[in-house]
């Protein structure tokens, strides 16, 4: 008898608690459904004259929104869409959070996009606030110096030599800059710095083939062409006159 009266009551109990939990979830829909639909209502309602937004809203949409245009921009970077960069890297910058980081992007799409005008005034105002960046010396030298300005590039560049001279980065770049303007002289100069300096250096054989072929295009060879080469002149006979 109390054993049936135990498998009686726990039979209640298993019922009770199935009954609770229906009804626990029941509410819980219904407040769900309650939400969602306050939250259309909300929405649907927010033009209205007696809307009002929460303290900080407009300052998270706009972080969300330049975020998405920042990765965009991102994208575009990596397919090499230049002009696209530069146009989202824009809109990125609204974000006071996300501005350096766009204006150093912004710098370096007008660099790769060869807009050198545009990329110099960057990375100028970049180097203003941060003048002991070594990046931003280094990629201001290199825009220098293919926009034209070698006496600039070239200063800038024997600067950041002294400064780190146990950068073979720059000895290489120097190098290049001088092999650009043709600068035949200097060019071996660096050259033989950077091979006794840096002897393992992975890139020693392209440059010196590239100082060969400007100094065969500055200095070519002279004909030599030796006497027997030479095209002989014929020479007339003298006309017999007749004693006749």
């Amino acid at each position: 008898m109390v054993r049936i009266f135990r498998s009686f009551t726990e039979i209640n109990l298993q019922k009770s608690k199935k009954l609770f939990l229906t009804r626990k979830l029941k509410k819980y829909r219904f407040f769900s459904a309650v939400l969602v639909f306050s939250a259309i209502f909300s929405f649907s309602s927010c033009q209205s004259e007696y809307s009002f937004r929460v303290p900080g809203e407009s300052e998270i949409i706009t972080t969300n929104i330049s975020s998405e245009y920042f990765a965009i921009a991102d994208e575009y970077l990596n397919l090499k869409n230049y002009q696209k960069a530069v146009q989202y890297y824009k809109l990125a910058m609204k974000n006071k959070s996300l501005n350096a980081a766009a204006y150093y992007k912004l710098a370096r799409s007008y660099a790769l996009a060869k807009d050198y005008e545009s990329a110099e005034k960057c990375y100028t105002k970049l180097l203003s606030v941060d003048p002991e960046n070594k990046d931003l010396q280094i990629s201001l030298a290199y825009i220098k110096g293919m926009s034209g300005k070698t006496e600039e590039a070239t200063r800038l560049y024997k600067e950041l030599i002294e400064k780190f001279p146990n950068d073979s980065s720059l000895l290489e770049n120097y190098l290049t800059l001088l092999l650009f303007s043709e600068n035949l002289e200097e060019s071996e100069k660096q050259y033989q710095i950077l091979s006794e300096k840096f002897p393992d250096n992975a890139n020693l054989q392209s440059l010196s083939d590239k100082i060969e072929k400007l100094r065969e295009k500055l200095q070519p060879k002279e004909e030599t062409e030796s006497p027997a080469d030479t095209p002989k002149t014929p020479v007339k006979e003298p006309e017999k006159t007749s004693n006749l």
